[in-house]
């Protein structure tokens, strides 16, 4: 995977779950952990590099004793971990997985690969920005 891809990916990861991993820092980690998920959002709000950043976020969960880090928060059904625990990304054998015209959110800022399917619910709230995800078509 290219760097600017695997960047996109762990970004789509914090932002899905910012608030579970804020959750863990403040609650098992040392006086100032969640510092360094504040240091990612930051980093990405202000349109900077986050590799060092989510490296430094990845190693503090590590550190808290869960040797996954953060891909720990990583949804195993959707590509990238970063969509719906829905299993929309499971297809049956023979059917194909396209899914041309279908409609779906995505990062607003075009920064990450976090998406999800739209449910009758208001779009999820992006991390980084405090805004809604932006609706897209596949």
């Amino acid at each position: 995977m290219a760097e600017a891809e695997e960047s996109a990916r762990d970004l789509g990861i914090v932002c899905a779950n910012a608030d579970a991993i804020r959750a863990r820092l403040t609650g098992r980690g040392p006086a100032g952990a969640a510092a360094v998920l504040e240091d990612v959002l930051a980093a990405a709000r202000s349109g900077r590099e986050t590799g060092d950043a989510v490296e430094t976020l990845h190693a503090v969960l590590q550190a808290l004793g869960d040797p996954l880090g953060l891909h720990a928060y990583e949804d195993p059904v959707a590509s990238g971990g970063t969509g719906s625990p829905t299993g929309r990304g499971v297809h049956a054998v023979g059917i194909g997985g396209e899914r041309s015209g279908e409609p779906v959110y995505l990062c607003p800022a075009r920064r990450c690969t976090r998406h999800g399917w739209p449910d009758h619910a208001p779009a999820p709230i992006c991390a980084v920005s405090g805004g809604r995800l932006r609706l897209d078509r596949l």
